[in-house]
């Protein structure tokens, strides 16, 4: 199925969709080599830097970091250096490729992102914190509340102070929790994908874009 001219609305519907997000970089990429794309985006840069900022989020979310990077080479330059949306993830990525993850939770939260990119944003902080969790569950025998809190950008203060609400975050996943200690004990963490693609997943996205994005 033939995608949709490419708009801002027609973007922003992608952004702003529930779909895998092997499904949203399937579309992107179709977008990318579409010369329609170009030949509006010259005239409305917004349009490109939109796209991109969402492809980019879009890699991220299928834990392409190296070729998000390559993306950022693709991109003209002009938006590159220019655009305040992909200067914000040219920051974010290398924050990502760091293993910052408190600058990581900052980039997120603190800098401006535009409305039509706000779904992205906080579906990429949820993905980021659940990869992180997942990783910790395998990576330690035993670690303090605090530490484990900064790695999910938790508030540190309650978690110094034992927040129960912050306990809980770990101990619904079966960690263990030792208060005289203050250490939690993880458990390893083995989920299922939840990209998995549906037989009809692009077509039903398809007609979103054509129901919304015209």
């Amino acid at each position: 199925m033939e995608l949709p001219t490419p708009s801002i609305e027609a973007l922003s519907n992608l952004a702003a969709s529930n779909l895998p997000p092997s499904q949203l970089f399937e579309i992107l990429s179709q977008y990318e080599t579409d010369p329609r794309l170009y030949l509006t985006g010259n005239h409305d840069p917004e349009l490109l830097g939109l796209f991109y900022s969402i492809f980019f989020f879009a890699h991220l979310l299928t834990k392409q970091v190296p070729e998000a990077r390559a993306l950022s080479q693709r991109m003209p330059d002009v938006l590159r250096y220019q655009d305040p949306r992909l200067q914000s993830c040219l920051t974010l990525l290398r924050a990502v490729w760091q293993t910052r993850h408190d600058q990581v939770y900052q980039i997120l939260r603190n800098l401006p992102w535009s409305e039509n990119l706000q779904p992205l944003v906080q579906r990429y902080e949820s993905f980021f914190q659940d990869q992180t969790l997942i990783a910790l569950s395998t990576s330690y025998e035993a670690i303090r509340l605090s530490t484990a809190a900064s790695y999910l950008g938790l508030d540190p203060t309650a978690a110094e102070q034992a927040d129960p609400a912050i306990i809980k975050k770990f101990t619904d996943y079966g960690w263990q929790w030792d208060a005289e200690s203050k250490l939690l004990y993880p458990t390893p963490i083995h989920r299922q994908s939840a990209d998995a693609k549906s037989s009809n997943g692009i077509q039903d996205a398809m007609a979103l874009l054509g129901n919304r994005g015209n």
